[in-house]
Protein backbone atom coordinates (compact mmCIF):
# COMPACT_ATOMS: atom_id res chain seq x y z
CA UNK A 1 0.00 0.00 0.00
CA UNK A 2 1.30 3.46 -0.87
CA UNK A 3 2.06 5.75 1.99
CA UNK A 4 -0.16 8.73 2.39
CA UNK A 5 1.20 12.10 3.39
CA UNK A 6 0.57 12.83 7.00
CA UNK A 7 -2.44 15.02 7.72
CA UNK A 8 -1.44 18.59 8.54
CA UNK A 9 -1.87 19.58 12.11
CA UNK A 10 -5.06 21.47 12.93
CA UNK A 11 -3.05 24.41 14.33
CA UNK A 12 -1.22 24.71 11.02
CA UNK A 13 -4.54 24.83 9.13
CA UNK A 14 -5.92 27.47 11.49
CA UNK A 15 -2.80 29.59 11.13
CA UNK A 16 -2.84 29.25 7.36
CA UNK A 17 -6.52 30.24 7.24
CA UNK A 18 -5.95 33.16 9.61
CA UNK A 19 -3.02 34.40 7.51
CA UNK A 20 -5.08 34.18 4.33
CA UNK A 21 -7.94 36.10 5.96
CA UNK A 22 -5.55 38.75 7.28
CA UNK A 23 -3.95 39.09 3.86
CA UNK A 24 -7.37 39.51 2.20
CA UNK A 25 -8.45 42.02 4.87
CA UNK A 26 -5.26 44.05 4.47
CA UNK A 27 -5.52 43.99 0.70
CA UNK A 28 -9.11 45.25 0.83
CA UNK A 29 -8.18 48.13 3.15
CA UNK A 30 -5.28 49.07 0.88
CA UNK A 31 -7.68 49.15 -2.08
CA UNK A 32 -10.10 51.34 -0.13
CA UNK A 33 -7.25 53.66 0.90
CA UNK A 34 -6.15 53.97 -2.75
CA UNK A 35 -9.72 54.78 -3.80
CA UNK A 36 -10.08 57.38 -1.05
CA UNK A 37 -6.75 58.96 -1.92
CA UNK A 38 -7.69 59.02 -5.57
CA UNK A 39 -10.98 60.74 -4.73
CA UNK A 40 -9.16 63.23 -2.50
CA UNK A 41 -6.64 63.97 -5.23
CA UNK A 42 -9.44 64.49 -7.75
CA UNK A 43 -11.25 66.84 -5.37
CA UNK A 44 -8.06 68.82 -4.78
CA UNK A 45 -7.49 69.12 -8.53
CA UNK A 46 -11.10 70.24 -9.06
CA UNK A 47 -10.67 72.91 -6.37
CA UNK A 48 -7.46 74.11 -8.00
CA UNK A 49 -9.17 74.35 -11.40
CA UNK A 50 -12.11 76.20 -9.83
CA UNK A 51 -9.70 78.65 -8.15
CA UNK A 52 -7.94 79.29 -11.46
CA UNK A 53 -11.27 79.85 -13.21
CA UNK A 54 -12.38 82.21 -10.44
CA UNK A 55 -9.16 84.23 -10.84
CA UNK A 56 -9.68 84.39 -14.61
CA UNK A 57 -13.26 85.63 -14.14
CA UNK A 58 -12.14 88.26 -11.62
CA UNK A 59 -9.48 89.51 -14.02
CA UNK A 60 -12.01 89.69 -16.82
CA UNK A 61 -14.44 91.65 -14.63
CA UNK A 62 -11.68 94.09 -13.60
CA UNK A 63 -10.70 94.64 -17.25
CA UNK A 64 -14.33 95.18 -18.22
CA UNK A 65 -14.89 97.65 -15.38
CA UNK A 66 -11.72 99.55 -16.28
CA UNK A 67 -12.75 99.81 -19.94
CA UNK A 68 -16.24 100.88 -18.91
CA UNK A 69 -14.92 103.63 -16.61
CA UNK A 70 -12.45 104.80 -19.28
CA UNK A 71 -15.22 104.91 -21.89
CA UNK A 72 -17.53 106.68 -19.44
CA UNK A 73 -14.85 109.26 -18.67
CA UNK A 74 -14.27 109.93 -22.36
CA UNK A 75 -18.01 110.18 -23.00
CA UNK A 76 -18.30 112.90 -20.32
CA UNK A 77 -15.54 114.91 -22.03
CA UNK A 78 -17.52 115.13 -25.26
Amino acid sequence: MPKRAPEPEPAYNRRKTANAELRAYSERWLQLADIALSATEKAAKALELAREEQERIRSEIKRTMKRYSENLGEAKKH
